[in-house]
């Protein structure tokens, strides 16, 4: 599981041996187990939740009636179903939920296409399932420490008083490891009902100043303050959501309201792309980007056409009118491809500048 940045209170796992997989029912749980002083089971649609032809997998809090008023507990979880034999084959997911008595399971609908049970597939030796229908299925659980009480909490609940709701600001911070990981062409998964959200989410006060909220982003992800700055990503017409332009130092001293009010009047919350830079020469480098400036930021990623499979592999300064073969060798470089290998280009889209490229042996690079 990624590493989110907070305080673990307790970290357990358990392993479910799934038998007879052809005659189960429609919907089964597992024993309980325990995990932060509560008693946690897995949740199996065997053949879907919503009558799909996709297998479904939930973590399941076992005792909501049990649970004191407002009881929560701020949980990261990944799931695992896996061959007993031959645990190479095997596929996992995870995400992390607030979870609460009225909502006390969370997980995925479509978890796996069913008919990969049965037959090797994505460079697995050998299907998931065992000869004799069998599989196991693992639930690594991280109760996370919320010293603040309000860690993922859904602040369009009409359980907070609205005095509370505007005292704060959610942001959200896309890092470039979440950047390198997340499975699509956008940068991050900022909301998604089948798949998670695993963007850390800060709730911050209003009032707070930025000098003071960078210092404290720079303590909590481990870089020197001096290295970061952020861009602001804003919802497109196109229904994609790109950064649009960086917090520039001279907005030190306002606060984080304003802002959001300045750069995204129109946005409930910030959503940022944290940006770490090399030094070079002993100094840290941040080309300018206002409309005057040379340069524009890209993104690439890089497509692997075996496993099906997507990783964001960096973001790169380019002069605005340079030729896209001017980048190839960097591209080749990032993969390490020989550096003349040659490469056939192609525009995929032109939202924030994707590019595609293939080299001959079939490999894929997204910009």
């Amino acid at each position: 599981m990624p590493d989110l940045g907070y305080e673990i209170e307790d970290f357990q796992y358990y392993t479910w041996r799934i038998t007879g997989w052809s005659g189960l029912e429609k919907r089964l749980t597992s024993p309980e187990f325990e995990a932060g002083g509560w008693k946690w089971r897995i949740l199996l649609f065997p053949s879907g939740n919503l009558n799909t032809e996709n297998v479904s997998i939930y973590l399941d809090f076992a005792d909501p009636k049990g649970a004191p008023a407002g009881w929560h507990s701020c949980v990261q979880f990944a799931l695992l179903l896996w061959n007993p034999e031959d645990p190479t084959s095997h596929i996992s997911l995870n995400a992390h939920h607030r979870f609460t008595a009225k909502e006390q399971d969370w997980g995925f609908t479509q978890f796996c296409a069913l008919h990969k049970l049965f037959f090797p597939s994505e460079n697995r030796a050998r299907p998931l399932l065992i000869e004799n229908n069998a599989c196991n299925i693992t639930a690594f659980v991280r109760i996370i420490k919320d010293p603040t009480g309000v860690l993922w909490h859904d602040f369009t609940n009409k359980e907070i008083k609205a005095n509370e709701r505007h005292l704060y600001l959610s942001i959200k911070i896309v890092t470039p490891d979440r950047f390198a990981r997340h499975q699509w062409f956008d940068l991050a998964n900022f909301k998604d009902r089948l798949y998670p959200s695993d963007v850390p989410q800060f709730m911050v006060l209003k009032s707070e100043t930025y000098e003071n909220f960078k210092d404290f982003v720079a303590k909590h992800f481990g870089c020197p303050v001096e290295q970061i700055r952020f861009w602001v990503f804003v919802n497109r017409k196109n229904k994609t959501v790109r950064p649009n332009a960086p917090i520039i130092d001279n907005f030190l001293g306002m606060t984080m309201e304003e802002i959001q009010t300045r750069m995204v009047p129109r946005h409930s919350e910030l959503k940022l792309f944290l940006e770490v830079a090399k030094p070079i020469n002993g100094k840290v480098w941040f080309p300018r980007v206002e409309n005057d400036s040379p340069y524009i930021l890209i993104f690439i990623k890089y497509f692997n056409p075996d496993t099906q499979s997507l990783e964001g592999l960096c973001h790169l300064y380019i002069q605005k009118f340079d030729k896209v073969g001017n980048i190839i060798p960097i591209l080749c470089e990032k993969k390490d491809f020989p550096p003349h290998t040659p490469l056939k280009i192609y525009e995929v889209r032109c939202i924030f500048i994707y590019i595609l490229f293939c080299s001959v042996n079939g490999n894929y690079i997204f910009i």
